[in-house]
């Protein structure tokens, strides 16, 4: 009767455990499919079982999350989830490029000194931005007396990183949240760069445009669809290895369906997760039902939404 335990695929979101006797635990194995590698543990510290689980505890222990943002930008998003038991699934449906052409950024950084605030809303155009910079034999000693404004704290992050103070963070992380908060500028005769993707909304020149603002909008990069297989996310979908899939830009939403092909259908018990409300309503636009999304238009708000998610409910409605 001494107690025996096997675990199989210790401290991963697969791990598993299988406890019964020393005179039991190889009939339990066998009838439990439970196959090696595994590590055998024998004697009393198999009654601390409950105790030492901590593992198989975390909130999203075993919950299969594809990630689709390309994977050097994914670490955040991919850390916090196997911080909560998750297993991180990378399927990148973009990729980040440079644009056609230079010519518009590097007349822009040309003419620095004419410009009173630069808007940077995504790490990748900030990114590109400093890394043209640096080309054309200028540094962020250029910058100066140029404030700087950026859609969110992520942004902020991959900007100051570089020895540049953020001047302005919106209080809602989105093209709208950044217009609303240059309500208290005078911005009449001012210029504004802009630097963004080629493929953006025009929230933010057009409102600033408003307010008096000369905004120049330059193409720093381009967001394009990833050579990934449509098979290998399938294969997952048919083995029920997967809860739920990240949509973390309208881009990721259009790209991913774009992968999938036409005749992709989500899998029923497949949730989709957005990051703020304008990929929710891309994704919605396009047909996918959204049913994880948050307050917190950040990948921390986005984890804590997947977190709090009713995974043990069976076939949760879907938000219509």
């Amino acid at each position: 009767e001494t107690p025996a335990a096997l675990i199989r695929w210790g401290t991963t979101p697969d791990q598993e455990t299988l406890t019964g006797t020393l005179g039991n635990i190889a009939q339990r194995a066998e009838e439990r499919r439970f196959l090696p590698p595994s590590i055998f543990v024998v004697g009393g510290v198999v009654d601390l079982r409950e105790t030492l689980n901590w593992f198989e505890t975390k909130p999203l222990f075993g919950r299969g999350v594809v990630i689709t943002r390309p994977e050097a930008q994914a670490e955040e998003l991919s850390e916090l989830l196997r911080a909560r038991g998750a297993r991180v699934i990378h399927f990148p449906v973009i990729r980040i490029a440079p644009p056609e052409s230079w010519e518009a950024l590097d007349g822009a950084i040309d003419r620095l000194e004419s410009y009173r605030w630069i808007i940077f809303t995504s790490a990748n155009g900030a990114a590109f931005f400093f890394s043209r910079l640096r080309e054309r034999g200028r540094d962020i000693r250029d910058l100066k007396g140029i404030r700087i404004a950026t859609i969110g704290p992520a942004t902020a992050s991959a900007v100051e990183a570089r020895g540049i103070r953020v001047d302005l963070v919106p209080e809602e992380f989105i093209s709208e949240g950044v217009v609303k908060a240059f309500t208290g500028e005078d911005l009449r005769g001012r210029r504004v760069l802009l630097p963004r993707a080629a493929q953006a909304r025009d929230v933010i020149p057009e409102g600033l445009a408003k307010m008096g603002a000369d905004v120049d909008v330059v193409t720093a990069y381009l967001t394009v669809r990833s050579d990934r297989d449509a098979s290998e996310l399938t294969t997952l979908f048919e083995e029920g290895k997967v809860d739920a899939v990240t949509l973390t830009s309208p881009s990721t939403v259009t790209h991913f369906l774009g992968i999938m092909g036409p005749d992709f259908r989500l899998p029923s018990k497949v949730r989709i997760a957005c990051i703020g409300p304008v990929t929710e309503a891309a994704a919605r636009k396009a047909g996918l039902p959204v049913d994880i999304f948050q307050e917190r238009y950040t990948i921390p708000g986005l984890v804590d939404a997947l977190t709090a998610f009713p995974w043990s409910v069976d076939f949760p409605a879907r938000r219509e």
